[in-house]
């Protein structure tokens, strides 16, 4: 485990780097956008990005009962992660994609420390079940003692009561932004950082170029989560 560095855990969604409402499609403008903002500060970083249109569809058309649907899913995740790692590795970044399905925090910490970005991905499991980023976000922040963790989504911040706060404390009630999918909307993400047993600091924001520049530099964005 790692020790008295400022590690940062950032979590893209899939619906910032892919259009959801369309099958496996890619949004380029956007992951160009996110991948030069990383590549400007990408030390002691564990980056992690949703399956989006590459993920909930497959999910929804194939279901999770049976090993060729689990591995139609997992390989349409693979393809999304190669190509955000590929679009990073053109910005200079030394990101190596890790599977889920493969990859273990002993792995995580070793490529760390030798210096590359780790990048994992949103995918399903062998128990046949959906492996949510946000999941992965929490447990990652958890066993390395994230200093911060930032969760990049489609909408600018946590709302409630329709107003998006700067501050979000456990006795508020966040409203449901956001489509349904395999992994559930804004509720059930605050829901999963408030189950954190890990203190640290948690901003919920819109996945812009600026807004993770500023995340990455320790910079107050979007919604701050208090644990």
């Amino acid at each position: 485990m790692r020790r008295g560095l400022e590690l940062r855990i950032l979590k893209v969604g899939g619906s910032v780097i892919t259009k959801k409402e369309i099958f496996e499609e890619l949004n380029e403008d956007a992951i160009e956008e996110v991948c030069s903002a990383i590549s400007k500060s990408y030390s002691d970083l564990i980056l992690i990005h949703g399956a989006g249109s590459f993920g909930h569809p497959h999910v929804k058309l194939f279901g999770l009962e049976s090993t060729l649907s689990i591995a139609k899913i997992h390989n349409a995740c693979v393809r999304l992660n190669e190509f955000f790692c590929r679009r990073l590795i053109d910005h200079s970044v030394p990101a190596i994609g890790l599977h889920p399905m493969s990859c273990d925090f002993k792995k995580i910490e070793k490529i760390l420390k030798k210096g590359f970005l780790p990048v994992i991905h949103g995918d399903v499991n062998y128990d046949f079940k959906v492996v949510s980023g946000d999941d992965l976000a929490v447990k990652l922040a958890e066993r390395f003692k994230a200093e911060s963790l930032g969760f990049a989504t489609n909408v600018e911040g946590v709302f409630v009561n329709g107003i998006i706060v700067n501050k979000l404390h456990r006795e508020m009630s966040p409203d449901a932004i956001g489509e349904e999918d395999a992994t559930g909307k804004m509720k059930g993400k605050i829901g999963k950082i408030f189950s954190m047993r890990h203190k640290c600091r948690v901003f919920v924001f819109k996945g812009n170029g600026e807004n993770i520049k500023k995340f990455l530099e320790g910079k107050e964005v979007g919604t701050e989560v208090i644990l």
